[in-house]
């Protein structure tokens, strides 16, 4: 293995054929078991934690995931030399990121929007009351701006590319297009390399599709609110993290359908990730 991460993504399409990059997770999924043996280990060793050194781990796991794919991950982790590993839903771990008291008996609505997956959650008493997801995310909006020139302009770019289009352009406001995005892609009849132009109402039209998917796991979600938490949910509003909740006029969008107050997290990329070690600080005070 040569490298992981960012490392190994600034290579895609760099190099030569006998060098292969493998995602061991891909659209939320465990890809391949074997590999992601290979990457736990690898990510081990960049942040220099040894098999003499078993620290307590806590992973994630989004309501998503199989008992096959628990098991891989679980198993893989044991693999690498952590002996004390544990498992928290990841609805969960993000309404304790962003600062919600999880064992309250009132209700919190917590929504992870990832790159491949988006989790909707109603917690309440220490537990997940209701919980929906589906396999889409922000891999679909970039999918979405390559099929776009694909078709449109006979032109291939890259998935970094199509990321930074993203960024750069996407929203779901309803203001006028203002922006356009210049870039070079690939020329599908002559192989050549081709100025691309793309504007800001062309990414709004493509990615309404995902975008829809997306809030469709929301209003499901709602629709299995127990009665006796949908004043509270009132209340308190639906909160937002992951990476895709950055979207421009997302929160407003989702707002206006639900009729109650919906906010983005505060650094929404790391709530996640905050709330397992917030997790971890609590429960081990209490051992």
């Amino acid at each position: 293995m040569i490298g992981i991460g960012n490392e190994a993504r600034d290579v895609v399409g760099r190099v030569s054929g006998y060098v292969v990059v493998e995602r061991p997770i891909r659209d939320g999924r465990v890809s391949s078991t074997e590999l992601l043996d290979h990457y736990v280990q690898a990510l081990l060793r960049a942040l220099s934690i040894r098999r003499f050194f078993r620290p307590r781990t806590i992973v994630a796991l989004p309501a998503s995931a199989t008992l096959v794919e628990s098991r891989s991950l679980m198993t893989a982790l044991r693999n690498a030399g952590l002996s004390e590993v544990e498992s928290l839903d990841s609805t969960m771990a993000s309404a304790i990121g962003m600062g919600f008291d999880v064992y309250e008996p009132s209700g919190v609505m917590a929504v992870n929007l990832g790159a491949a997956t988006t989790l909707s959650g109603i917690v309440a008493f220490g537990g997940v009351v209701a919980e929906s997801h589906a396999f889409c995310g922000g891999n679909d909006l970039d999918r979405a701006i390559m099929a776009l020139l694909k078709y449109r302009d006979n032109a291939s770019i890259d998935e970094a590319t199509a990321e930074e289009v993203k960024l750069a352009l996407a929203n779901v406001t309803d203001e006028p297009p203002r922006y356009i995005s210049s870039f070079f892609g690939r020329d599908l009849a002559s192989g050549v390399p081709v100025a691309v132009e793309i504007d800001e109402g062309s990414v709004r039209d493509v990615i309404t599709d995902p975008i829809k998917r997306v809030i469709d796991v929301i209003l499901d979600n709602l629709s299995h609110c127990p009665a006796e938490l949908a004043q509270d949910l009132v209340i308190s509003g639906v909160h937002l993290c992951g990476g895709n909740s950055r979207l421009l006029g997302l929160a407003d969008a989702i707002a206006g359908l639900v009729k109650i107050p919906v906010e983005v997290a505060d650094e929404p990329r790391y709530s996640t990730v905050r709330g397992l070690a917030r997790y971890g600080a609590h429960t081990r005070n209490k051992r």
